[in-house]
């Protein structure tokens, strides 16, 4: 099967390099046949709060397989299997909104009355490949015709991961349409694309009469992050999932603020985002997390109840929120989390802030010293001038089950009016409660995408 996948896999580079596959003279024949094939394109419309999402406004390139299951010079006599008509070719919208075929030669139709089958996507592998620093995805082909002649596709992407950084992650929509040249040669071909990942987007608040909490940065424990994406599930018979999960690697996806972007202050002495309709978005510049969707509901992480926690780092299995904080006593102005004088041995995150609140870099803590790097040299050494102020972060990690379906976009709302949190799995005494026990209760809403069912909105943090 290896060996099969490898084959096709050259088959597919070779007909990619060498342009779309096709026969008959530009123009001739009737309508269609022989003419430039194009697509016009549709994506619902949805509120823009991250730049990596693809909106109509932006959507200005895809690419697109196709098949053509009227040419028998394309498929196999012995086994069945179906070589595509074009495979991941580039198209781009022109000033008057068609996505035409970029290269050397233009893609045709073969004829008027063959039908083609249109598989599509965007952004590009390439720059997909790039927000998770050039890991590859593998495209498959395994199509065959059966031998009462039913087209059965399986194209599909093997190995789709989301970039570990939240802010590098990029949104990911498709396609699928069929047509022929008769039809489809003079209006093109319809594509209207879904958006395949779920959004995830975490804001806070709070009223504590006894802490005032700063936030740098936001991990989600556990999402799915890698699997197969199966294009012959767009088929609307084909009966097929869209995500195969392919491996069980848990990890987590976050965002920890950098260079230029503010800290968040909760403070019900200060007014700030001190009630619920005041809730700030604790992503930083990163907007919303895209992760891809659950085949089944992941539980919530149980905290010291569970067993695995002892296998650092991230070794459960359950889904969790994790929040970067440092916590001060507001009738004493002192720092109570992260703890005095390291006292567990927790990770702790070290930023440079100036006056206006803003992070200036991060910085490691070496025996006394900081620096850029984790690399201890002098040229490294970093030295805070007078406006600027270091301070230590922690993760306080919440449970939260879920599962997050394609499409759409949840939105959580976290009140710390009256607790903490627990210490995050990577901690020596992962779910060991911070400072004091208490609850973190958060809602969820759901925005549409698409609409969501059967989903509870209502969800608190259980006390330990």
């Amino acid at each position: 099967m290896a060996m099969k996948k490898n084959i096709y896999a050259v088959i597919a580079v070779l007909l990619a390099l060498s342009s779309c596959s096709q026969e008959g003279p530009a123009g001739a024949g009737p309508a269609g046949e022989g003419s430039r094939i194009y697509f016009r394109s549709y994506l619902p419309t949805v509120s823009q709060t991250r730049a990596g999402v693809i909106t109509n406004e932006n959507l200005n390139e895809c690419h697109v397989t196709s098949f053509n299951p009227d040419d028998n010079k394309l498929i196999d006599p012995e086994t069945g299997e179906m070589t595509p008509y074009f495979i991941n070719r580039h198209f781009e919208k022109d000033g008057e909104g068609h996505f035409l075929p970029q290269g050397e030669e233009s893609c045709l139709w073969p004829d008027s009355r063959s039908r083609l089958h249109f598989f599509a996507y965007s952004p590009s592998v390439e720059s997909m490949q790039e927000s998770i620093a050039g890991e590859k995805f593998n495209t498959v082909n395994n199509s065959k015709q059966a031998e009462d002649g039913t087209s059965v596709f399986d194209y599909r992407i093997e190995s789709f991961k989301v970039a570990p950084d939240i802010s590098d992650q990029v949104d990911f929509i498709t396609a699928y349409s069929h047509g022929t040249g008769q039809d489809n040669g003079d209006s093109g071909i319809n594509l209207n694309f879904s958006h395949q990942l779920a959004r995830v987007e975490i804001s806070a608040w709070g009223a504590s009469e006894k802490y005032d909490f700063e936030i740098a940065g936001v991990r989600i424990g556990n999402a799915v992050t890698e699997g197969d994406f199966c294009f012959s599930s767009l088929i609307p018979s084909s009966g097929v999932a869209s995500w195969v999960k392919t491996e069980d690697k848990p990890a987590p996806i976050e965002h920890i603020f950098n260079d230029g972007e503010s800290i968040v202050f909760i403070s019900k002495e200060n007014a700030l985002h001190a009630t619920e309709a005041d809730a700030a978005s604790i992503m930083g510049s990163a907007g919303t997390a895209m992760v891809i969707p659950m085949a089944e509901k992941i539980e919530a992480w149980e905290g010291k109840g569970d067993p695995k926690t002892e296998q650092l780092p991230y070794s459960t299995d359950k889904l969790y929120f994790s929040v970067l904080l440092r916590v001060t006593n507001r009738g004493e102005a002192t720092v109570v989390y992260p703890y005095p004088n390291d006292r567990d041995n927790m990770k702790t995150i070290h930023l440079a802030i100036g006056e206006d609140g803003k992070v200036i870099k991060r910085v490691y803590l070496i025996g006394e010293e900081y620096y850029t790097s984790d690399q201890e040299n002098e040229e490294n050494k970093y030295i805070p001038n007078e406006t600027e102020e270091i301070r230590s972060y922690c993760w306080a990690a919440l449970p939260v089950g879920a599962k997050w379906d394609a499409g759409k976009i949840y939105t959580y709302k976290l009140n710390y009016t009256t607790g903490i949190g627990w210490q995050d799995p990577d901690d020596p005494n992962p779910g060991e409660p911070i400072i004091e026990r208490g609850k973190i209760p958060f809602e969820v809403n759901v925005e549409e995408w698409v609409a969501a069912e059967d989903y509870n909105p209502n969800l608190d943090v259980p006390k330990r």
